[in-house]
């Protein structure tokens, strides 16, 4: 263990110039590192599933024209996929194998979590807004289909640039920069939610009660994303933000805070698609014990 109080500029020249080896660096803090460890096979094999769920049920959505809502959730529920099935192999790197190559891929599988599902869910959110705040350009506007598709392919090339960056300056991870993305993502989403909220609490001009389905839809997807908010996203925000102002060794941030804000983003990758399935009605645990009972 390092007694002496070094600078987190120091480590930063000492990670780019090869001195410094970030895969011994926690020897001497393995709880939370092995607690990632945990956490990641458990992510892995609820996670896949789900994800896998989920892309069969929007496939089929999408064949009978259930929604159009469902472009972002479909890319976001690819990046958690992808992310997932190469997540043991990141975590067996880390772990046992040490591999600098190897990690560089790592790194790159990270801006999967980190960069693109905040900003596909933000993507989410938007479109309900829309649909909710604004219907009336949401429905006529013929264009609506094109703009998801041009706003996918720059969040996808976004993701790209961000990973190369990790793969180019792996220390990245110990600085503010990696919260960019997850910073103006909360500020979208916090808009958005905000918005559809007080559209949904006025009262309906044709005197009903009933609240339509579409409504009902974006007002899981509200909730959804104020989860998501406080467990996957604000977490690494605060972390990578203001961790490193904290008076404690670099040793200490990297091996407990940095793993405790990739142990957030890692549990985002289940609590999505599994609050996806809920919100479509996938999810009712007395409609699958009957299923049970009734194969019996």
């Amino acid at each position: 263990m390092h007694l002496e109080m070094l600078s987190l500029h120091q480590y930063v020249l000492d990670f780019s110039n090869g001195t410094r080896n970030y895969f011994t660096l926690c020897g001497d803090h393995l709880t939370v590192p092995m607690f990632w460890s945990g956490l990641s096979a458990f992510c892995v094999l609820l996670g896949i599933f789900a994800s896998v769920v989920v892309l069969r049920k929007l496939c089929q959505r999408h064949r009978q024209n259930i929604s159009t809502n469902d472009f972002f959730v479909f890319n976001l529920t690819i990046i958690d996929l992808v992310f997932l099935i190469c997540l043991p192999f990141s975590v067996y790197n880390y772990m046992l194998l040490h591999n600098s190559e190897f990690e560089y891929f790592n790194n790159f599988t990270y801006s999967l979590p980190i960069c693109g599902r905040p900003l596909f869910m933000a993507c989410v959110c938007g479109d309900y807004y829309f649909a909710v705040v604004h219907p009336i350009i949401y429905i006529n506007s013929r264009r609506t289909a094109i703009i998801r598709k041009v706003i996918a392919v720059t969040i996808w090339l976004f993701i790209i640039c961000f990973g190369l960056l990790l793969v180019i300056y792996p220390w990245i991870f110990t600085t503010t920069f990696t919260s960019t993305p997850l910073f103006i993502s909360l500020l979208v989403i916090g808009f958005c939610d905000v918005s559809v909220l007080q559209a949904l609490r006025k009262p309906d001009p044709s005197g009903k009660s009933n609240i339509h389905p579409q409504k009902k839809r974006a007002l899981r997807t509200i909730i959804n994303s104020f989860i998501l908010t406080f467990t996957a996203y604000l977490p690494p925000v605060l972390i990578f933000s203001f961790g490193h102002n904290l008076p404690i060794r670099f040793e200490m941030y990297y091996c407990i805070l940095i793993f405790i804000a990739i142990c957030s983003t890692v549990s985002g990758g289940v609590i999505m698609p599994f609050l996806y399935l809920e919100s479509i009605g996938q999810l009712n645990i007395q409609h699958i014990v009957a299923k049970i009972k009734l194969r019996r």
